[in-house]
């Protein structure tokens, strides 16, 4: 055998088996959503229902403000949402086609608590499309709920994704997104009729939690109107349901851990708080949550009214995590705690209106205030660079240009006004507080620099517009 046989005699059975695994592999599996969400995708769902399951989705009254049904809040009617104001949303139903394929009797409902009032004259309303409520097993993609945001308060409709495409770039758990274009046909009023463009948000619920922690099965909380923090109510689990809202209902151990969590904040010693605290908070991502906040200037979260988010209980550590959402008046927009101009320098150090018990205890203690800063340099060097957050708002831009031109004529056509009825009056964003995000990006990074250089000490917001003085003035050279 020459030399040349020989070596490939010996060569060849490696190749072959190194090569053949490589060649068998098969690809990854498409996570659930993988078709339908990405910031740069535009998606279209067409929607039909009759006459009367349109109709169906007008609240008939009750609560929120003014008539009709104003009033103290009643029990919601079985088959309906309740919103903060007391507006219960019934659920109907309709046909939804998407990519080629029917999705039969879906559930479709509005929602929302401002943005709903404020399009309250408009066809385009935020919707909730339940896809299997009653066709058991029915998935889109693998997912079974969906979020229409329909971005009313938000004249740019690049808010939302930019700011959760941030906080997934920051490393925080956070809802996907897409542009959709939706239509809706009704026989007799509406043929395939250009509704608007939306954000299309993913849904919290188990499909996320176990994307994100391996395991859906923990107590899923969405607080609401906890303005300060989360707060102790006492031994009593029925308490908390109405302010801690579980999504199903918790075991008894659960609801022990969030009493026993809120009785540590609310009245444990300093000691006893710097010792336990982490055995009940993941600390670090706790941290990670508020900082990404602070940047984005998002005061209609928890560090402002309280609500805004999603607390988890994660079965493998039995610790709480923070999850954002409804981000529609991030980027230094929401107008009960400054003006754009002052929100835009909010301050790092104290980023919070007023006084909320858990980040005040976590920043006095030493090491999680210098972690958490050190997140912020972190952030402020990689992902919320001027030169990253246009890339991403570059992408966003572009997929709403054509989308927007159709809602323009659309709404041209049907000569929509806008509004919530008497006494409530919206300008160019809700309450006529806006910030183009070009701007806010150019402003923001530039506080954001100032303030850990030591040059400013940025602007300490309060409630209901009043912060602790004027925007700061920095050094000019």
């Amino acid at each position: 055998m020459s030399r040349s046989l020989a070596r490939l005699a010996v060569f060849l059975p490696l190749y072959v088996a190194v090569s053949i695994p490589a060649l068998s592999a098969e690809p990854k599996p498409a996570a659930p959503g993988d078709r339908v969400f990405g910031t740069d995708k535009v998606v279209q769902f067409h929607v039909t229902m009759s006459e009367k399951q349109f109709a169906a989705l007008t609240p008939a009254g009750g609560g929120g403000f003014g008539p009709p049904g104003f009033g103290p809040p009643r029990q919601a009617p079985e088959g309906t949402h309740r919103n903060t104001f007391g507006v219960n949303f019934p659920w109907s139903q309709g046909d939804l086609e998407f990519d080629g394929q029917t999705f039969k009797d879906i559930g479709i409902r509005y929602k929302g608590n401002y943005t709903y009032m404020a399009a309250a004259q408009s066809l385009k309303k935020s919707m909730k499309f339940d896809i299997d409520r009653n066709v058991a097993g029915q998935k889109l993609d693998g997912l079974t709920m969906l979020n229409l945001h329909c971005g009313v308060s938000d004249p740019t409709k690049a808010r939302e994704a930019l700011s959760y495409a941030f906080f997934r770039a920051a490393g925080v758990p956070a809802p996907r997104t897409a542009t959709l274009e939706l239509t809706l046909t009704v026989p007799g009023k509406y043929d395939k009729e250009f509704v608007g463009v939306y954000t299309l948000t993913e849904q919290v619920n188990k499909g996320f939690l176990k994307m994100h922690f391996k395991d859906g099965s923990g107590m899923l909380l969405k607080p609401e109107g906890l303005q300060g923090g989360l707060a102790h109510f006492g031994s009593a689990w029925r308490a908390y349901e109405n302010r801690y809202k579980p999504k199903d209902p918790p075991t008894d151990e659960q609801k022990k851990r969030l009493i026993d969590f809120t009785r540590l904040i609310s009245s444990g010693t300093d000691e006893a708080f710097a010792k336990e605290i982490g055995s009940y908070l993941d600390v670090d991502a706790f941290l990670r949550f508020i900082a990404a906040n602070a940047l984005l200037s998002n005061m209609d979260s928890y560090l402002g009214f309280g609500h805004n988010y999603y607390l988890y209980l994660v079965p493998a550590t039995n610790r709480f995590v923070f999850i954002p959402w409804d981000l529609d008046l991030s980027l230094a927009t929401w107008p009960a705690a400054g003006m754009p101009e002052q929100l835009v320098e909010l301050s790092i150090h104290h980023p919070h209106a007023g006084k909320n018990k858990l980040i005040d205890r976590i920043f006095a203690i030493k090491e999680h205030k210098e972690r958490y800063l050190a997140i912020i340099k972190e952030l402020a060097a990689t992902s919320f660079t001027k030169q990253k957050l246009l890339e991403i708002l570059d992408k966003i831009e572009a997929s709403l240009k054509e989308p927007r031109a159709k809602e323009a004529t659309a709404v041209a056509a049907r000569k929509e006004g806008r509004g919530g009825g008497p006494g409530m009056v919206f300008g160019g964003g809700q309450f006529g507080q806006t910030m183009p995000p070009r701007r806010f990006i150019e402003k923001r990074t530039a506080s954001v620099a100032a303030q850990l250089a030591g040059e400013s000490k940025g602007f300490e917001p309060k409630l209901f517009g009043f912060g602790v003085g004027p925007p700061p003035v920095r050094p000019t050279n």
